[in-house]
């Protein structure tokens, strides 16, 4: 009797000890593959990242080099590109073509790539802003790019046009003073119906940017003649602000100029 229940003693502290033994592989098999898994996951992330930042590296390789520089910093420090848009009421902070590029930036380089921060200034001219130093609101925002409407249409008719370009250069040297890592890119605001001076003014504006090298985006050609009644579709006649139309096409210009195809 006493032989028999050693056996069985003896039986079960074997069948226990296979079990303990079983358990206890199985679990370090599975630590060990999750490990592998963890190693894999890592590894593909790290392949994913640098593919990402040259997807959107590619994207902005029709930007000015201080641009692409901007962005290139941006998504190397892994956040996103902080990008400021100002103007007039041409360039609404809501409703307008600055919405539009937004979701158009969106699409091309993935939600979240830019962080877009838009200042709308209603009825400011250029003399106004150089006098306010409104340039201090974008520097708070850290920008990598600014995209300047230097308020040139409220300037027809009230500020002349080489005390508008003075004060332009004036705003940049303030932008570049609080912020020098921003990227500057000129644009005119929206054309308007049968107008004589400011198709001059905005050619001169052009030839500023050229002259003192800054960036300028020229989407003029992408309206209808501004000497055609077709024009005030896109730019309603009463307020010389563009319509829904008018913004639709303003941001797909843009969108051309920032986004490679």
């Amino acid at each position: 009797m006493r032989n028999f229940i050693l056996i069985l003693f003896v039986a079960a502290a074997c069948l226990a000890f296979i079990i303990t033994g079983h358990l206890y592989w199985e679990r370090k098999i599975d630590a060990t593959v999750q490990a592998a898994r963890m190693k894999i996951d890592a590894s593909a992330n790290q392949e994913e990242a640098p593919s990402r930042a040259e997807e959107i590296l590619d994207r902005a390789k029709q930007l000015p080099a201080a641009a692409q520089a901007a962005i290139k910093r941006a998504v190397e420090e892994n956040r996103p590109i902080r990008f400021v848009v100002a103007g007039s009421e041409s360039t609404p902070e809501t409703g307008g073509w600055p919405e539009l590029l937004k979701r158009a930036l969106d699409d091309a380089y993935g939600k979240g790539a830019f962080h877009i921060t838009v200042h709308e200034y209603d009825g400011l001219t250029t003399a106004d802003a150089d006098e306010k130093r409104i340039a201090a609101d974008w520097a708070k925002d850290k920008p990598d790019l600014v995209l300047l409407e230097p308020f040139l249409l409220n300037d027809n008719g009230v500020v002349t046009i080489d005390d508008s370009l003075a004060h332009i250069k004036s705003i940049i040297s303030q932008l570049t003073s609080a912020a020098p890592d921003a990227a500057v890119i000129l644009q005119p605001p929206n054309p308007i119906y049968n107008a004589t001076y400011y198709p001059r003014q905005v050619e001169q504006l052009e030839a500023f940017a050229k002259e003192n090298g800054y960036p300028y985006i020229n989407h003029w050609p992408a309206w209808p003649d501004a000497n055609s009644e077709e024009l005030n579709r896109y730019v309603d006649p009463q307020t010389d602000l563009p319509t829904a139309e008018g913004a639709k096409l303003w941001a797909d210009a843009l969108a051309k100029y920032f986004i490679t195809q």
